[in-house]
């Protein structure tokens, strides 16, 4: 259900509608007043038009930047998935190897025929193995660690994306708005400087007379 919530647009009020909270149309309307009060700080004798296309291309270009970090962070994040599973690929290559490793020892055991020897080399294997299998389930521990940490970073890129966008499309209607406004008061200064023409038409008229 759309929610409808009037806002305050640098000076303006206007009827909002949209699936968002109204604490959150609310602050996006805040946020978009704010960039356009700021270049109205700035530059005093901008007239209103002009400072909302001003506000509305500075929150576009924050919008692009956005979008910018988050595909470089889902680049990121395809490169840890791919890596990742190259680590869990040779984690179980690992684990087996590592149980071909055991169930040879187990035999050499048994095998009391066997050589010191082949038991010492056996030994090693085993022993270099299994601090390979350490070693590679720390990587996988640590790729899932940095996985985790780019994915709440890449929902936080999403969540601010989502809200430049909102704020966006509430520039564009106040753009329109404006746009608008400005289309009638042009219309209304032609109108204006017709009747002020054919005022100064009739009183030459009557003068001559």
């Amino acid at each position: 259900m759309a929610n409808k919530v009037t806002v305050t647009i640098n000076g303006n009020e206007y009827i909002i509608k949209g699936e968002e909270s109204a604490d959150e149309i609310i602050s996006i309307a805040s946020y978009v007043d704010n960039e356009i009060k700021k270049i109205n700080d700035q530059h005093e004798r901008f007239n209103p038009t002009f400072a909302s296309v001003l506000a509305a291309l500075n929150i576009t270009n924050e919008l692009f930047k956005y979008q910018k970090e988050y595909e470089n962070i889902t680049v990121s994040c395809k490169d840890y998935e791919k890596q990742l599973e190259e680590l869990k690929r040779e984690y179980n290559n690992v684990l087996k190897e590592n149980a071909k490793l055991q169930e040879q020892c187990g035999n050499a055991f048994m095998k009391v025929d066997k050589s010191d020897e082949e038991f010492d080399i056996l030994k090693n294997k085993y022993e270099n193995l299994h601090d390979e299998y350490v070693k590679k389930d720390d990587e996988l521990a640590k790729a899932y660690k940095e996985n985790e940490l780019l994915a709440r970073e890449k929902a936080n890129k999403q969540k601010e994306l989502d809200k430049v966008k909102l704020e966006l499309s509430e520039s564009k209607y106040k753009l329109v708005d404006l746009q608008n406004q400005l289309l009638q008061n042009q219309i209304d200064l032609v109108k204006a400087n017709r009747e002020f023409d054919k005022y100064k038409l009739n009183n030459r008229k009557e003068n001559k007379a």
